[in-house]
């Protein structure tokens, strides 16, 4: 199991560095806030961006609790979301408005749960869970939805 274990951070890695090619950067967003709490316990990340330039969002929390929202109301441009957790227990929730709405999400621990709101002309997520107790929703509004979910017990 552990050569499986290293396939699926290579595809993580992979996956992450093919969305941030995709999602160059543009001019700044309208508007945003950020706060964040990290410690070896608990880390704790929140992302609001709105605008029509919103850019990508990247969190990386490695705490045994970890936490992250996103919530990204962009224009008719491209909203991008990359979030890698590990821990004992990980929780994501992220909310996507945009033309092109992107959410990579990877996550190793006894327990993880994934939330993901996506709305555009196209949405894409990607949703890989390792653990014991996985649990993922993915809602997508839009003409082009893909969505791919892997959940892989210890």
């Amino acid at each position: 199991m552990r050569g499986g274990r290293q396939i699926l951070a290579r595809l993580i890695l992979a996956l992450t560095a093919l969305l941030a090619v995709m999602s160059a950067a543009t001019e700044a967003s309208a508007g945003s806030v950020q706060r964040s709490v990290t410690n070896r316990n608990v880390s704790i990340e929140t992302i609001v961006e709105f605008g029509n330039n919103v850019q990508p969002v990247t969190i990386e929390e490695n705490s045994r609790i970890n936490i992250a929202r996103v919530i990204e109301i962009g224009g008719t441009g491209t909203v991008d979301a990359t979030i890698v957790q590990n821990g004992v227990r990980n929780y994501v929730d992220v909310i996507q408005v945009g033309g092109t709405t992107n959410a990579l999400i990877g996550q190793s621990g006894v327990s993880n749960t994934a939330d993901i709101t996506q709305i555009g002309n196209s949405t894409n997520a990607l949703l890989l869970q390792i653990g014991d107790m996985n649990t993922g929703a993915v809602r997508q509004f839009g003409r082009f939805n893909w969505l791919a979910i892997f959940q892989f017990a210890r």
